[in-house]
């Protein structure tokens, strides 16, 4: 059978709009899983930033157990939490800085939470520790308590808990809204398809 000029088109057309559909689809399919994959790799980062920030808050707390624990034995051996937790607390805030370097609002929040260690031990730590170093073995430390009982330290622990509260709370809400919006390309991948 010969095809005549009239149905020649009509032949080709048929032939290629789907081959047309194919290209197109594969393109929809090649771009939607690199958003995916983009998408991906957001939610890692986010949740290397929120493993990294509990991290520091262990730290810190690590530095307010051995400032405790020297308080009550007088050994110098009970700092080291304290000395430990001081070198990995600061560190691990410049690593999440750099980490963070994309959102200037949470490198902000790491700064602000440096800040308040910094003051806490400046202001609490080091002249407690400082006082019972002079009193050494003395049988009375009401000094100690006295300065214990004022619960300076508590407002900059508290400050600098709320401080990585709010950099956790931001780095979830980017989470979440990195999840959705891959959700979102999967769901429209899928429709298109």
């Amino acid at each position: 059978m010969r095809l005549t000029l009239k149905m020649r088109p009509k032949v080709l057309i048929g032939m290629c709009a789907p081959l047309v559909l194919l290209i197109g689809l594969g393109g929809l399919s090649m771009y939607s899983t690199a958003n995916i994959l983009r998408t991906a790799k957001w939610v890692d980062h986010t949740h290397e930033a929120l493993a990294e920030a509990s991290a520091i808050v262990a730290s810190a707390v690590d530095m307010e157990t051995g400032m405790r624990g020297y308080l009550l034995a007088g050994k110098e051996v009970f700092l080291d939490p304290y000395k430990n937790g001081e070198k990995a607390a600061f560190g691990k805030i410049n690593t999440l800085k750099k980490t963070v370097s994309d959102n200037p609002k949470q490198v902000a929040r790491l700064e602000e939470a440096e800040t308040a260690l910094r003051e806490w031990q400046s202001k609490v730590a080091e002249p407690t520790i400082g006082l019972r170093s002079e009193i050494g073995k003395a049988k009375t430390m009401d000094d100690i308590a006295d300065l214990i009982g004022e619960a300076r330290g508590k407002q900059y622990f508290d400050k600098f808990r709320g401080i990585m509260g709010d950099f956790n709370a931001e780095e979830k809400t980017l989470m979440d809204q990195r999840q959705a919006e891959s959700a979102g390309i999967v769901r429209l991948t899928e429709q298109l398809i």
